[in-house]
């Protein structure tokens, strides 16, 4: 029951209003009681009429609730909605590639921030290739690297992620554009097998034997452990499977430095290059993917036998660029070009007439060569050896003999020092040239001003030196002797004809 103040309106209708009291207690949701009615209003209650039936735009639907209650839950629901997903941030999915970073190392799993509410999960075979125990000490707290998403939502409420599957994702694409562009870089070998070799290029690779260096060899194992320059020729995208060849790719390599020594490198360079192959005649020295050719005569200031006197296999040496045939594409190298020139101190320490102490260190038909302590080497002619007559410089000298002789023709400028064990006074025209002497006579003019030939092991002597013939003349002085023994009687019988 409510309180109600009746008014007459002038048609004579009765108007109800309810008291202030009542609304407001209604308002509080406390509806006051009979008597609490009846003391609250002075006016004595009289019959109501009551209003004709309105429709209410709060009637109840067939879902037993109201429009209002429909429409507010809906509301709700939408901004609930909006604030989980809020929470939960991006949302994943399967094969996804996403950036990660380390919160929490564990030995069997790794714990990472993706951006989103919950945490996601590494296992440990997921996190590398390599076989490892313990996720601790691969990875850091706040290491960041990609990751593929396995599964979204496992038991424990984390998504499932791989590192391991996103680097080698990461390797193959590298792969596959090497491919493309024909790049050649380096791979280590890692295991010899049937057919080839494996090398490591993130990915396992195969190098067919008939692939490797010149396609030919037969000891491919000595290449475990190694790098080796390749080209991928194959790659099979669906079984994830890679071939490439060392042959191809040291065959570009070689023409890429062929082109550039023959165009960029002029004769007298310095280069630096390694022995690859020694031979009995020299050394093929690798410059980077052209083999050149050094000498055995470039290879030192004194007579060496054989390179490996001075060179190994494998070594790294300067050497300088001598001579450059392109249209053949050799390259001749030197090695004593870039060594210091022992003839420079020999100018210094020695002169004419000087005795020296030093060691017989080969012997040939015309003499014997001694070395001296500067690197190059004198000679000892047969017959400056003995007064007797010698067949040969072992009949007098053993190798390694240790010998006293004097120097008794010295030019630094030409390289050359003439040693006798003979004389001890040298003369400074005593040249080490020919085996004719330059004697007077009828033919001398006929050889005035020829260049004599040059023999290892011949002299020439001028008159000067008033060495006479002896029995270890040689056959030049025999010749000249006799030619004037025959000039003198075809003299001394024209005499005898004429009287």
């Amino acid at each position: 029951m409510t309180m109600t103040d009746d008014k007459l309106t002038p048609a004579g209708e009765v108007i109800t209003e309810e008291t202030p009291v009542v609304a407001e207690l209604e308002e509080a949701g406390v509806a006051p009681s009979p008597e609490t009615a009846d003391e609250v209003s002075p006016v004595e209650a009289e019959p109501v009429v009551a209003p004709a039936p309105a429709t209410s735009i709060d009637s109840t639907p067939e879902g037993g609730k109201t429009e209002d209650e429909l429409l507010f839950e809906a509301a709700l629901a939408n901004l609930g909605g909006d604030d989980l997903r809020r929470d939960a941030g991006p949302t994943l999915s399967k094969g996804e590639r996403i950036e990660a970073k380390v919160i929490q190392v564990e030995k069997d799993r790794v714990f990472v921030d993706l951006g989103t509410k919950a945490e996601g999960v590494v296992p440990l075979n997921e996190l590398t290739e390599d076989n490892v125990d313990s996720a601790v000490g691969v990875v850091q707290p706040g290491d960041t690297f990609d990751v593929i998403v396995l599964k979204t939502n496992s038991a424990e409420g984390n998504p499932i992620v791989s590192k391991r599957r996103a680097d080698f994702d990461m390797t193959w694409h590298r792969i596959v554009e090497s491919f493309q562009e024909g790049k050649v870089f380096e791979a280590q070998v890692v295991d010899r097998v049937k057919g080839g070799l494996v090398v490591d290029i993130g990915v396992r690779g195969f190098v067919p034997a008939t692939h490797v260096g010149s396609g030919k060899l037969r000891n491919i194992e000595k290449y475990v452990g190694q790098a080796l320059q390749v080209k991928i020729i194959e790659v099979d995208t669906e079984r994830k499977k890679v071939v490439l060849s060392n042959k191809v790719a040291e065959g570009e390599k070689k023409e890429e430095v062929k082109e550039k020594i023959f165009t960029e490198v002029q004769p007298q360079d310095v280069l630096e290059g390694t022995v690859r192959r020694l031979t009995d005649y020299g050394a093929f020295v690798d410059l980077g993917g052209i083999d050149g050719l050094l000498h055995i005569s470039e290879m030192s200031w004194v007579r060496i036998d054989h390179p490996r006197e001075v060179l190994a296999e494998g070594q790294v040496v300067k050497v300088m660029v001598l001579r450059l045939d392109k249209d053949s594409g050799r390259v001749s190298l030197g090695l004593r070009q870039v060594l210091p020139d022992p003839w420079n101190l020999i100018k210094e320490n020695y002169k004419l007439g000087q005795k020296l102490t030093v060691k017989v260190t080969r012997m040939v038909q015309s003499g014997a060569f001694v070395k001296l302590p500067e690197g190059a080497e004198a000679f000892l002619p047969l017959s400056e050896i003995s007064a007797k007559r010698l067949k040969k410089p072992s009949d007098e000298l053993e190798d390694g003999q240790e010998i006293e002789p004097t120097i008794i023709d010295l030019r630094p400028d030409e390289r050359r020092m003439v040693l006798s064990l003979r004389s001890t006074t040298p003369n400074a025209e005593y040249r080490y040239d020919t085996g004719v002497q330059q004697r007077g006579g009828p033919g001398a003019d006929r050889n005035r001003g020829r260049k004599p030939r040059r023999r290892e092991g011949d002299f020439e002597q001028p008159q000067s030196s008033q060495r006479t013939p002896s029995g270890g003349a040689t056959i030049g002085e025999r010749l000249g002797l006799l030619k004037g023994i025959l000039r003198n009687d075809s003299s001394e019988s024209d005499e005898k004809t004429e009287s």
